[in-house]
């Protein structure tokens, strides 16, 4: 079991993003970026291991260039493992995500299933309440 942090758009829908490190960023990176539509970290991060693989080949040659890839490909997978969540939450947030729970789950899937079950519980039983700050 992990914990999710779930949160909901005002106009409907629910995102959960898993907390702590994320062998998903770390092996995909900027793949995993554009599945979680961040456009511009994983368009950015694919056009600079081009850019700088081209400068590379043509400056000190195709070797040293694959090694300095490869060496960034390292590097890379250590920074989104490590960020690439704290990423995700901010980017959902300036979609409009609001954060609602913190909850522990399977996966994602059952976290948004079981914060759902739990606010609806909160609901009927009247212990939610909304209050308006004036």
């Amino acid at each position: 079991m992990k914990q999710f942090k779930v949160y909901a758009h005002p106009q409907g829908g629910y995102e959960a993003t898993e907390q702590g490190w994320s062998w998903n960023a770390c092996g995909f990176g900027p793949f995993w970026a554009l599945s979680k539509k961040m456009w511009a970290v994983g368009v950015g991060v694919l056009a600079l291991f081009f850019a700088m693989w081209g400068i590379a080949a043509a400056s000190i040659g195709m070797e040293q260039a694959n090694l300095i890839v490869n060496v960034g490909s390292v590097v890379q997978c250590v920074i989104f493992g490590a960020y690439g969540l704290k990423w995700q939450q901010t980017h959902l947030e300036s979609r409009g995500f609001e954060f609602k729970d913190t909850v522990t789950a399977a996966n994602g899937k059952d976290a948004i299933e079981l914060y759902m079950k739990k606010n609806a519980r909160e609901t009927e039983s009247g212990t939610c309440c909304i209050v308006a700050g004036g």
